[in-house]
């Protein structure tokens, strides 16, 4: 499993890629990333929801909202799995006949409310994948005269590239293909899985051929979530534990000023702040480096596939500087994403996983279960979003003050997250004058609540010249 899919930190979006235009995709069959996310929520019982929050400072009317619900219904996010007939076989796409309507808050909230509102619509709507629905809108008018709302919607149906199309698709009102094709929309049969099966058969083999020539990635000589120790057993290993998050704001003109005077751009910025937190947990150790994964979008034009997300690994250098754990060269970052980002695009690196997916895609989830008990979550991810597309950012006609996007993870135990040895993800975007940083943490003993979190934060942020805003 690739580490940018290792669950449950996983990638919202991709580093400030624009959506492209959609057109068919050419197979109803799910991919093989979205059946990473699938397993997470059926087979590891993790299930993984994309949250995008809009606030607004002035009222946003209800109807504004559904109208949009209403357009998204039409396209390609308003669909359902069906699983195959045949081990061996795809899960395949169906559309779905019905979307959910916007649920609005009753009461007004306090600002400081926001979050803890946020939080609790992410498990309001259960996404079943089969039954649906698989995303859903909310709202919340605050006490100040403004307006929340949150988008969420399960990883399995979309990343933060698709995500990002279909709303400003429905804004624009250009009406998107759904899936499946036309040219598709018969009953499947035992026979036609059979035939997915030989394919995907075919293909495992070939990949296999290919995985042992494209070679191992080279090691990163760095700290990572699978160097860190297997905690032994606690006591509270089945509790399931509300992780630590949050989300702040600061004048995006400071936050550029403090990423060039350390001769970075806002995303090594994001990096650099990210690993600072681990180190101020004590997640990690000061003078040595730390794996960072960073995430980006690979979609091109005429994809419909719900997630089309790659992503690379840097070394992030550290040291001690006045008695604590710092990064603060930037360049570095700047320096080696550029490089292992033109590997990427250029199919130059070694990613003999990509090759094996078929095989992995085609292992039943009775024995998937066992295989994927070992897996862990990264030590640090950062998705940067960038500048959103000015219809994204007045979604219903005014224009939003600030943006958050994150993924929660649903119904993880403290255990689970120990086994798993995960530290910090963060999303970072900027909309006008503001830019708004988004962090979660996934180790329950380092950072065990949001506010022992905010202050993690704002330590780190003070040693950058910058103050946050949380919401």
């Amino acid at each position: 499993m690739p580490e940018h899919e290792m669950l449950p930190a996983l990638p919202l979006a991709s580093l400030g890629a624009r959506p492209a235009p959609f057109a068919p995709e050419p197979t109803n069959r799910l991919m093989y990333d979205d059946e990473v996310f699938l397993r997470s929520a059926t087979v590891i019982g993790v299930p993984v929801v994309a949250q995008t929050a809009w606030r607004f400072p002035t009222e946003i009317p209800v109807e504004a909202v559904q109208d949009l619900v209403d357009e998204l219904a039409k396209g390609p996010l308003n669909r359902l799995v069906v699983r195959p007939k045949v081990i061996g076989a795809r899960s395949r796409w169906v559309p779905a006949t019905t979307a959910e309507p916007v649920r609005l808050h009753p009461d007004r909230i306090k600002p400081d409310q926001v979050v803890g509102w946020l939080d609790s619509t992410a498990d309001e709507v259960p996404f079943d994948p089969v039954k649906g629905p698989l995303w859903a809108y909310f709202m919340a008018y605050t006490t100040d005269g403004g307006t929340v709302v949150a988008y969420n919607a399960s990883h399995i149906v979309c990343d933060g590239g698709m995500k990002l199309g279909a709303v400003i698709a429905a804004v624009r009102r250009q009406h998107l293909p759904r899936l499946p094709a036309p040219e598709a929309e018969r009953e499947v049969t035992r026979k036609d899985d059979r035939r997915d099966a030989r394919t995907m058969a075919r293909a495992a083999v070939r990949g296999l051929r290919e995985a042992r020539k494209a070679g191992k990635l080279p090691e990163l000589e760095a700290q990572s979530s699978e160097k860190r120790p297997l905690p032994a057993p606690q006591a509270d290993d089945d509790v399931v534990h509300e992780v630590a998050n949050a989300s702040a704001d600061c004048p995006v003109e400071e936050w550029n000023a403090a990423a060039e005077g350390a001769g970075g751009t806002s995303n090594a910025l994001q990096v650099a702040i990210s690993v600072e937190v681990l180190l101020e947990a004590g997640i990690v150790r000061p003078g040595e480096p730390v794996k960072m994964s960073l995430p980006v979008s690979m979609r091109g034009e005429g994809d419909l596939r719900s997630n089309v997300t790659s992503g690379i690994s840097i070394a992030v250098e550290t040291e001690v500087r006045d008695g604590v754990g710092r990064v603060t060269d930037l360049a570095h970052i700047r320096e080696r994403s550029k490089r292992e980002f033109s590997a990427l695009f250029k199919g130059t690196r070694p990613d003999p996983i990509a090759h094996i997916a078929p095989l992995a895609q085609m292992i039943p989830d009775k024995l998937a279960k066992p295989l994927l008990k070992g897996v862990v979550t990264p030590l640090g991810l950062a998705s940067n979003l960038g500048r959103p597309d000015p219809d994204f950012v007045a979604p219903f006609g005014a224009a939003a003050d600030s943006i958050l996007f994150r993924a929660v993870t649903l119904g993880a135990t403290r255990g689970e997250l120990r086994r798993m040895r995960g530290g910090v993800t963060s999303w970072w975007s900027e909309v006008g004058a503001t830019c708004t940083f988004g962090i979660r943490a996934l180790d329950p003993d380092a950072i065990p609540d949001s506010e022992r979190l905010k202050e993690i934060v704002t330590t780190v942020y003070g040693r950058w010249g910058l103050v946050p805003t949380f919401w």
